[in-house]
């Protein structure tokens, strides 16, 4: 019985070892995987000459604008402005309760008459030598120091009345009669509109162009009127990140028609023809080691870093990364990743 035993143990461990064989022999799924092919969209990127002009956005700025707030704490006894409504420089605004600022006022002229009459006399009896003079320097000391305090009452009874730093229009009160505020509430804020400011910003190659003197067109959203603002003044820093630099221009606003705040499409004429590469916004993805962009080279996606210069709302130009002719991916940039294979449907850019 033994050596049939051992037969039987025998063929089973070599039909054992036979399928095992076989399944290693078996592709394994994930041993060859095939990357499917992503379909994207895409530019084909072209130089184009410019028409001596560029575009860009901004921001209509007051030409001053404050929030007005208490420098000390108290409670409102008053509110003499209209929301909404001109206010002029140094008009008061909100009175604060002062009561108790007056009474200490009224003590102190007391205690001032009082020193004023020892000094007085003080003075006599020095000129009669019956006094030293360290006894009338004391009491016109104690003099001295009554008016000092005098000052200082006086000074925070002024801050009891909030006036306006300048003329302008006041905005929504956000305090009522009977509040009690402190220097961290914001009672309303001042708009001067007259004139207003533009604030945008420039590509870096542009940047000796705009000195103060030159003049822009702009548009607001809703309205096709171009208007010219002045430029002033602009910051004498290039920004390390965009390559832009910032700059601000002056423009009247008659009738008070615009508003702080609005959005404004600006035009700058340069003086001159040059050829650009731009691509579309959508296509620019910015990274804490660079700008990138992904291209389509030898049938899969390869990440590009790149150089921006110009940027509207629609486009942004190219300085370094992109040659032209080359096919770059407008659309899931977010599921890319470098050595992708795509398939790439060209769009119109101009879309």
């Amino acid at each position: 019985m033994r050596p049939i035993y051992l037969s039987i143990i025998l063929m089973l461990f070599m039909f054992s070892c036979k399928n095992e064989d076989k399944t290693s022999n078996e592709k394994k799924p994930g041993d060859s995987k095939e990357q499917k092919v992503m379909v994207v969209s895409g530019i084909i990127a072209r130089d184009q000459m410019t028409t001596g002009s560029f575009s860009t956005t901004g921001t209509i700025l007051a030409n001053e604008e404050v929030e007005v707030k208490s420098e000390i704490s108290g409670k409102v006894t008053g509110i003499y402005f209209k929301e909404g409504s001109p206010v002029s420089k140094g008009q008061v605004l909100v009175k604060l309760d002062d009561d108790d600022i007056q009474a200490q006022l009224n003590k102190l002229k007391i205690e001032i008459k009082l020193a004023q009459d020892k000094e007085n006399r003080a003075k006599q009896l020095l000129a009669a030598s019956a006094a030293s003079k360290e006894e009338y320097e004391v009491a016109e000391g104690n003099v001295n120091l009554l008016k000092a305090n005098e000052q200082i009452l006086k000074t925070n009874l002024a801050k009891t009345r909030i006036t306006a730093p300048f003329s302008g229009i006041i905005g929504l009160k956000n305090i009522s009669p009977g509040a009690i505020i402190s220097p961290s509430n914001i009672v309303a804020t001042i708009q001067n509109t007259q004139p207003l400011k533009l604030e945008f910003s420039i590509p870096e190659k542009y940047n000796h162009l705009l000195n103060s003197g030159k003049v822009v067109d702009f548009t607001t959203v809703g309205s096709t009127i171009i208007h010219k603002a002045s430029v002033y003044a602009k910051e004498p820093k290039i920004d390390e990140v965009t390559r832009t630099t910032k700059v601000r221009a002056t423009f009247a606003n008659p009738g008070g028609k615009m508003f702080p705040g609005a959005f404004a499409e600006i035009t700058v004429s340069i003086g001159e023809k040059s050829m650009v590469r731009m691509i579309p916004s959508i296509a620019y993805i910015p990274d804490i080691n660079g700008a990138k962009v992904f291209v389509k080279k030898n049938g899969v996606a390869t990440s590009v870093n790149i150089k921006a210069g110009l940027r509207t709302e629609k486009e942004i130009q190219i300085l370094e990364g992109i040659e032209d002719g080359d096919t770059v991916i407008t659309s899931g940039i977010l599921q890319l990743k470098p050595n992708t294979p795509v398939e790439v449907n060209i769009i119109n850019q101009a879309q």
